[in-house]
């Protein structure tokens, strides 16, 4: 395990993530309940509502990226893996693909900042409540520094594998290897 992962930082940002996407789950899931209970229930529909639920549900999928991310149970396409059965070739493909992830999630910072400084100097507001877009667009950048902050991690893991060190285990990542069932020998 890499010493980065038993820091306090890795725990503190575990948990501010996970506390963000239980919240925001939580409020979206109030926000929807309370208008269809007044738009349909009591036919008093009420204005804003579908723009708050956005606003929250832009914290709620890039802390759910992110944590993806941490916890390396993020969308991968594992083709080569069936293809190539040598585990060293095998690495130095997962070294390749989380370099890969590594400049992407850097590019989204990059654009992720300079999307946070636009809608800061513009000043949007979302159109029935006036609230400040500001609000739901910085949490692409937070979500972009945070994927770009795992991915790095995940890339020195597959690099030290690759060069022959031990390998992170970490929860999740082997999820939907088989497990070997055990021989129950029928009695009768």
């Amino acid at each position: 395990m890499l010493a980065i992962m038993n820091t306090k930082l890795w725990r503190v940002l575990g948990i501010i993530q996970k506390t963000v996407m239980v919240i925001s789950s939580m409020a979206i899931l109030t926000l929807v309940l309370v208008q269809v209970l007044l738009r349909y229930v009591f036919k008093l529909p009420l204005m804003g509502v579908e723009e708050i639920a956005t606003m929250v549900g832009f914290w709620l999928y890039f802390m759910g990226a992110s944590w993806g991310t941490a916890d390396r149970t993020h969308i991968k396409a594992d083709v080569m893996q069936a293809a190539i059965k040598d585990p060293r070739k095998q690495i130095w493909i997962k070294v390749f693909t989380a370099t890969l992830c590594v400049g992407l999630s850097g590019m989204m910072v990059y654009w992720g900042w300079g999307y946070t400084v636009w809608g800061y100097t513009r000043l949007q507001l979302s159109p029935t409540l006036m609230i400040p877009m500001i609000y739901s667009q910085v949490s692409i950048f937070v979500g972009a520094i945070l994927m770009f902050f795992y991915f790095v991690v995940e890339l020195v893991d597959y690099f030290l594998q690759a060069t022959g060190k031990k390998p992170l285990e970490m929860p999740g990542e082997y999820c939907n290897s088989p497990v070997d069932a055990p021989v129950i020998d029928d009695v009768r």
